[in-house]
């Protein structure tokens, strides 16, 4: 390993975006792009970071800042190395520096102070705020070719739906995009912020999720227009959720104890089913109250899946269950749960049956998720899918 290879070793697992955790690291191998800016006291690039583990490899985007030794923001401060014309340097996480930062956004056109303060709460990603009106967000774990963000924002520009997408980042190969700059929503909450405040205060949001299910059923529309939709059988559908549940098998060995229940549920047979484009991972983290309604944001899909995954066509009940799984964690009431639902049908019948496989089949993933990220969140994926579980005959 090089000197760059050793200390990202050390700080990736620590990276609140890395989804590696848990597993055990053969190699890290950092591989630069071309400077984006290379001259004064701050040098700055884009660098690939391919993960090997014992079964796969990961890739992740390190948008890195070279300051002068001893001039790294200690939030920021990955470590020092040797950089050959510079010589010893601190190692920052740039989206975490704003001295970095401003050295960024000048190549790309930002006037010299222009301010960026990097959200906290992030986590498969990097949101940096810069400015008053704009978002860039970092992509961490990439692959090459278009990524889904950028694809679909794209898309549906104009709708009113998705913040006005500005810029994409692209690597200077053109081989991976790395991010992307958009509209600043001013005003706005994210859901799950709304409707944990919502619940602690005993206030009921019946409206607001009801406004949502309306808006995520505009935005299925908005998707269907754009990349077409098809139908599949139904069995179809319900062996690839089998697959997942028997690939969680082998990440959370309790699913054993009732793998039988769970087969009946996720199973499905006779009939077709509509599938599209999707979110993909909808929940109400992937949603923005403002004042002029809701927007949806954050359309990678799964972090665990491939970018193939996350782009095929699904049922727009993975999206619904994805909602419904986060009003769970939420402790939002069935009053909420409802409400969407029937916003969401606008008079439509609810196939319960497929709704509930893959309500099973997100609560499934969570459980994995939370067993390798959050430990301490196991129980509410966990709890789901007992009570999933108690209704099968």
């Amino acid at each position: 390993m090089t000197s760059s290879d050793r200390l990202w070793c050390v700080q990736l697992p620590s990276a609140r975006w890395f989804q590696g955790k848990g597993l055990t690291i053969q190699a890290v191998a950092v591989r630069p792009f071309d400077w984006y800016v290379s001259a004064g006291p701050v040098w700055v690039r884009s660098e690939l970071a391919e993960v090997v583990y014992a079964d796969h490899t990961e890739t992740y985007h390190l948008l890195v800042g070279y300051l002068d030794a001893g001039a790294g923001e200690p939030a920021a401060l990955v470590g020092q190395t040797v950089l050959p014309g510079r010589g010893l340097v601190d190692v920052v996480d740039a989206p975490s520096s704003p001295t970095a930062m401003a050295a960024f956004l000048a190549t790309r056109g930002y006037p010299g102070g222009t301010s960026s303060r990097v959200f906290t709460g992030e986590q498969s990603n990097t949101t940096v705020r810069i400015g008053e009106e704009v978002l860039l967000k970092v992509f961490r774990r990439v692959e090459p070719g278009r990524n889904c963000e950028s694809e679909v924002m794209g898309a549906l520009a104009g709708s009113g739906l998705v913040p006005r997408l500005m810029d994409t980042l692209v690597s200077p190969d053109g081989t991976y995009d790395l991010g992307v700059f958009t509209q600043y929503i001013p005003g706005a909450r994210d859901g799950w912020t709304y409707a944990v405040a919502a619940r602690e205060a005993g206030t009921g949001m019946a409206p607001e999720m009801a406004a949502l299910g309306t808006t995520l059923r505009r935005l299925h529309a908005g998707l269907a227009a754009a990349f077409g939709s098809t139908t599949v059988p139904a069995a179809a559908i319900g062996v690839r959720l089998l697959d997942h549940l028997e690939a969680a098998r082998g990440q959370a060995p309790e699913l054993d104890d009732v793998i039988e229940p769970l087969r009946r549920l996720v199973g499905l047979d006779g009939g077709s089913v509509p599938v599209q484009r999707v979110h993909g991972d909808f929940h109400l983290g992937q949603a923005l109250l403002a004042p002029t309604g809701w927007y949806i944001i954050d359309f990678e899909g799964e972090p665990l899946k491939s970018a193939e995954e996350r782009a095929a066509p699904d049922a727009v009940w993975r999206d619904v269950a994805g909602l419904t799984r986060s009003l769970d964690y939420a402790g939002a009431g069935p009053a909420a749960r409802a409400a969407f639902l029937d916003a969401y049908c606008d008079g439509d019948p609810l196939p319960e049956r497929l709704l509930t496989a893959y309500e099973v089949d997100k609560a499934v993933y969570e459980l994995v998720y939370e067993l390798r990220n959050r430990p301490a969140w196991a129980d509410i994926p966990r709890q789901a899918i007992a009570g999933a579980v108690r209704t099968v005959p």
